[in-house]
């Protein structure tokens, strides 16, 4: 696990962490958080798909947006992803890299089985300026398999 700033990053990762800021304009949550979270993943083909979380009043009924970014990845038949880039931001910002919460890790191991390789993972707050960078591995050690 590395802690970094935008600026250090690779234009790849730059790219991704980009796209995932992009969508954040898709994300839904009027609700008591106001926590507004996107996502992006990049397939080994290069291609990036985002997704973002969509939160209900009922809040099992709650999409994450790593889970949609990987869902609609699956929809459009890219299964063998690399890397994910996750931010978040709400009023006042957000200081702390935004994680993937339990429930997303466990899908993020289903995209590891799937590709036989693990995903890097780039988690970042809200003004980029700090960033974690780290795999699926690390973030679930002990995975359900």
């Amino acid at each position: 696990m590395t802690e970094t700033s935008y600026l250090q990053l690779s234009p790849e990762h730059k790219d991704l962490l980009d796209a995932a800021e992009k969508a954040l304009g898709n994300s839904y949550n009027p609700y008591n958080s106001q926590i507004k979270v996107a996502a992006a993943v990049r397939a080994v083909s290069g291609e990036v798909v985002t997704g973002a979380s969509y939160v209900n009043s009922s809040s099992p009924s709650s999409i994450c947006s790593e889970r949609a970014a990987v869902i609609t990845a699956n929809s459009l038949g890219k299964r063998d992803l690399v890397a994910i880039a996750i931010i978040g931001k709400k009023e006042g910002g957000i200081v702390n890299p935004v994680t993937p919460c339990g429930n997303c890790r466990q899908v993020l191991q289903e995209v590891v089985n799937i590709s036989g390789h693990d995903l890097i993972v780039i988690c970042s707050n809200s003004d980029k300026s700090r960033i974690m960078i780290t795999s699926q591995s690390e973030l679930l050690p002990f995975a359900y398999k």
